[in-house]
């Protein structure tokens, strides 16, 4: 801290040094204005170019008339006053003015900082914001949570998912695609990875289905042929390729099989509708089906999606790797209280079958 006072208390001396300087330059400033022996010299050469036959005498009266003006205008500034800034007076304000300067500024600096403040690290930050609510951060502070949990858990592709999702609400599509690939290296037989995948790729690339976007989703069916985005965006892909029938035809599969109340069957009834009625796709066009999370949801969008694996392992028990992946998702986020009861309420139900208890506990270490 010695260090820096040191190096202000020289900065400031040197700035208020060539202010003085400055000030000194213009107050010695003063004396005979050069102009005017340029002038007197220049009536000399036009009376001698006129006896030498070179200047018509009227060009001469012209010359004449103009250098003597010029010679009047320099002599009148000789007599004027100097500058307040040449003056005594104008001098004591200036040095002033240089010395009061980093008295202000440290007066200021005492007042409204301190070098006794202690700083705050960038894992004190991370640590608040990890015990916040998640909807309450900006995405450019979830990226920060996340990108630390992946940094902690580098095997773990629900991190990367996490993270990739939120790169995404922060507008950075080049590194949510990123991350989603490292995801699928890591779990390739997960098509909810693949389908977020291409759904990333189809955003990057402003709505086209690209041949890497496609080969993603087809990937996902694949694996899941009930996977409805999947499945949505490919039909899309036959659509805008002028496969009407066939986009028609698993758009229409789509559309039954989704339920009732969902709001992305409706959306994709009025792009049915919309296709037949224009005889093909329009660019413009996009639904509900196609993007499974709203946008207005995007700030609370992770804990929203681990609160509803929660409610679906409510509903269906029966499936390890869903434990797994919900105590892995409160182990990203922090959330130790439910991270440790998800766990035994796993242990709990599936105490009777090793097998099971084993993929539970050995697939949710990442999140011990």
């Amino acid at each position: 801290m010695i260090a820096l006072w040191l190096v202000a208390a020289l900065l400031s001396a040197a700035a208020a040094a060539l202010i003085l300087h400055r000030a000194a330059r213009a107050g010695a400033g003063g004396g005979v204005d050069p102009t005017a022996a340029v002038y007197e010299r220049q009536l000399s050469e036009i009376d001698e170019l006129a006896e030498r036959g070179l200047l018509a005498e009227t060009e001469r009266r012209s010359a004449r008339a103009e250098a003597a003006r010029r010679l009047l205008s320099a002599a009148d500034r000789e007599a004027r006053p100097e500058p307040a800034a040449g003056r005594p007076a104008g001098r004591r304000a200036v040095v002033l003015i240089a010395a009061g300067a980093p008295l202000l500024a440290v007066s200021i600096y005492l007042a409204i900082g301190s070098p006794q403040y202690a700083d705050q690290p960038f894992s004190k930050r991370l640590a608040e914001w990890r015990a916040a609510d998640p909807a309450t951060l900006d995405p450019e502070r979830m990226v920060a949570l996340l990108q630390a949990a992946t940094a902690e858990r580098p095997g773990d592709p629900q991190a990367l998912y996490y993270l990739a999702r939120a790169q995404a609400a922060s507008g950075d599509m080049v590194s949510a695609v990123r991350s989603l690939q490292k995801a699928v290296a890591l779990a390739p037989s997960r098509a909810d990875l693949w389908t977020a995948a291409g759904e990333a790729l189809v955003a990057e690339a402003g709505g086209e289905i690209g041949p890497d976007a496609k080969a993603a989703f087809r990937r996902a069916v694949a694996l899941d042929p009930a996977a409805p985005s999947a499945r949505y965006h490919l039909a899309r892909a036959n659509l805008a390729a002028g496969d009407v029938a066939a986009g028609l035809a698993e758009w229409r599969r789509l559309a039954a099989e989704l339920p009732a109340g969902d709001p992305r069957r409706a959306g994709l009834e009025d792009e049915i509708a919309a296709v037949v009625r224009d005889g093909g796709l329009k660019p413009a066009a996009a639904s509900a089906a196609a993007v499974p999370e709203e946008a207005g949801a995007q700030q609370a969008f992770i804990r929203s999606m681990v609160d509803g694996l929660a409610a679906r392992l409510k509903a269906q028990p029966d499936d390890p790797q869903g434990w797994a992946r919900l105590v892995r998702s409160y182990g990203v986020l922090g959330d130790k209280a439910r991270r440790d009861a998800a766990l035994a309420e796993a242990r709990r139900l599936f105490a009777g079958r090793p097998e099971a208890l084993k993929v539970v506990e050995s697939e949710a270490g990442g999140g011990k």
